[in-house]
């Protein structure tokens, strides 16, 4: 199920109520609007699933007409036998009460709708709070990891340069040691500078292998999350 069809708390799945809310959305859209929604017209509306996620899309732009739908879904089920309403007093300020009455008045429905919309909205609000904090933590861990990677990788890199190193001054100290008195045999430009590139390759080869190995080893991590 995706987000957007999650059930609403304000439309109920029993008692008919979200075939209903699906008729009263037909009847107040027109034919242009309705194409806009996800679905072909015998989908759209054909599950309460469908009519959630319709009623998702609508508000984007057309909160006042979700506002009278609530406003009519609870006149409905207040004429209903099995309304289940449970009254709640508490007390507004008088310019509160003022401004509620004005939005009401400007959508076309009551109090009790207003306020309940607000609610979904905040609802809604904070749930999408709650969403980009778990992305913005699964990023700054994925970004974390391929930090430590590249620092694991370049330190093995540093590690098998440092060994190369170490062996040829071994190599080195050797020849000093054994013969202090004497120079190494002469050489040619050329001859050294193919000596050289050969031993160069080799370690270049032995760092490339380095990376590709850690890249291999991040890449199948990413694979298994």
């Amino acid at each position: 199920m995706s987000e957007n069809e999650k059930p609403l708390k304000w439309l109920r799945k029993q008692d008919g109520e979200w075939e209903w809310a699906a008729d009263y959305l037909r009847h107040r859209l027109d034919a242009e609007y309705m194409r806009r929604l996800k679905g072909d017209a015998f989908t759209r509306f054909a599950t309460y699933e469908n009519v959630v996620a319709a009623i998702r899309q609508i508000q984007e732009d057309r909160l006042d007409l979700i506002i009278r739908l609530q406003g009519a879904i609870r006149q409905r089920r207040y004429r209903s036998d099995s309304n289940g309403r449970k009254p709640r007093t508490f007390s507004l300020s008088k310019q509160t009460l003022t401004k509620l009455s004005s939005i009401a008045k400007r959508h076309d429905t009551d109090e009790t709708a207003v306020i309940t919309a607000l609610i979904e909205r905040e609802g809604l609000a904070a749930e999408a709070e709650r969403d980009y904090k778990k992305l913005l933590k699964e990023s700054v861990a994925r970004e974390q990891k391929n930090a430590a990677q590249t620092v694991a990788t370049m330190t093995a890199q540093r590690d098998e340069a440092l060994k190369y190193a170490e062996r040829y001054l071994r190599l080195l100290v050797q020849w000093e040691l054994m013969w202090p008195d004497e120079t190494p045999p002469t050489a040619s430009d050329e001859d050294v500078s193919k000596l050289v590139e050969s031993k160069m390759k080799d370690l270049k080869d032995k760092l490339a292998y380095i990376a590709f190995r850690d890249a291999v080893t991040t890449d199948r991590g990413h694979d298994e999350r």
